[in-house]
């Protein structure tokens, strides 16, 4: 084997490299110099590509974080989002999570490593916060941190008070920090939170199963033997479920609509709706008097076919072929169908969406007892059940057998 010099080997190496890239007066018109000039052109210009994407999004990066903080106040290098909480005082959210409370005109900052912040309801002033780890409360008026994070989980303050979880045990606080309620309520992780309104809060048994209603005192008002208790807010009165049975209370606990054995009770457009187990509706005022004992929601005109067959001239598209190319025209049809007719009984609509027989004139002639109903004849009717059963009845509301 022929032995090679290192001379000669970095002779052949400098040769290449210079063919390779057409330096020094090498010429590019060898077939393999060709080919080596385009692969580096080629990827000379992706990574050229590549560092003019890098540049632009650098700078219009720079220029929006310059943009966004001259617009809101947002200082902070990895400032993505800020929230004004009350004047100069901003809560500045980082891209990492760790954000801080300020006041954007002095640049003073209270609060750090804020994750996220629970604002309070009406004229409180004490905002919820949370280090990741730990919750506590700042004032928005001020940004100063009034108690510190030291609760696994606390909630906003209403009514002057907020409810924290303290060593495994519901308690409430007020803005002091000070432990003003404390009925030994145990700690639900599937609880949405004890939040009061209106003066009052709903409170559960440990296991969630029933609830009652506490005033600011900390004293029971509704014992804890209520399946559910919501309140209207708009109207300042509360609905109670107790069983089967549903009620309405005024704000100071007083029967609106006494409990009473039906399938829904709602307070909307000032009024109070009932759907009755019956599927009924009545509605009262916001005084507790009935003003309509049953009403429904809508009336349904009923079509059926009838039997004799019509016949009708169409005009339907047709495609040829004329000359190798394909033409479409219209051509006639003949078509039969059967003509459509009203039904002398309407249906109407009632509580949850079922439906009874009713007269043009408005009289009831069957209980909303369907989940749907045709027109069969005239005066013939097919009415299906919830469970999907199917029955016929006459204009009398009689089931035909």
């Amino acid at each position: 084997m022929k032995k090679i010099s290192a001379k000669l080997f970095f002779t052949v190496m400098w040769r290449g490299l210079c063919q390779a890239f057409s330096m020094f007066g090498y010429k590019r018109d060898g077939k393999y110099a060709k080919c080596v000039w385009g692969l580096f052109a080629t990827s000379a210009a992706i990574v050229m590509s590549f560092i003019a994407i890098a540049l632009i999004y650098a700078v219009g990066n720079n220029a929006y974080r310059w943009y966004y903080g001259q617009q809101h106040h947002c200082k902070g290098e990895y400032c993505w989002a800020n929230t004004c909480i009350s004047g100069d005082i901003y809560f500045h959210n980082h891209e990492a999570g760790k954000g801080y409370i300020c006041n954007v005109r002095t640049g003073e900052k209270f609060a750090k490593d804020v994750k996220w912040i629970a604002e309070p309801t009406g004229k409180d002033s004490l905002v919820c916060f949370s280090d990741g780890e730990k919750r506590g409360y700042f004032s928005k008026n001020t940004g100063k941190v009034v108690i510190e994070p030291k609760y696994d989980h606390a909630w906003i303050f209403s009514d002057g008070l907020a409810s924290v979880d303290d060593g495994g045990h519901i308690k409430f606080i007020d803005a002091t920090g000070k432990v003003v309620i404390d009925k030994n309520m145990r700690f639900n992780p599937n609880m949405e939170g004890y939040v009061f309104h209106g003066g009052y809060c709903v409170v559960y048994t440990d296991d969630r199963e029933l609830c009652g209603l506490m005033d600011s005192t900390g004293k029971m008002v509704l014992p804890l033997e209520y399946n559910s208790i919501d309140q209207a807010n708009d109207y300042g009165m509360w609905r109670i479920q107790k069983g089967k049975e549903y009620g309405i209370l005024d704000s100071e606990m007083k029967p609106v609509v006494p409990l009473m054995e039906c399938s829904s009770i709602y307070i909307s457009d000032g009024t109070i709706d009932v759907t009755m187990l019956d599927h009924t509706l009545c509605k009262y005022d916001l005084d507790g008097t009935l003003i309509y004992d049953f009403y429904i929601t809508s009336i349904r005109t009923l079509e059926y076919e009838k039997d004799e067959i019509l016949y009708r001239r169409t005009m339907v598209e047709d495609v040829e072929v004329v000359d190798d190319e394909y033409v479409t025209k219209e051509v006639p049809q003949v078509e039969s169908y059967h003509p459509q007719a009203v039904a002398r009984l309407r249906a109407y609509v009632a509580g949850d969406g079922y439906e009874g027989l009713m007269t043009a004139g408005g009289h009831k002639v069957t209980m909303p007892l369907y989940w749907n109903i045709e027109a069969l004849d005239h005066d013939l009717y097919l009415c299906s059940t919830r469970s999907g059963d199917k029955l016929i009845v006459n204009g009398k509301g009689e089931i035909v057998e």
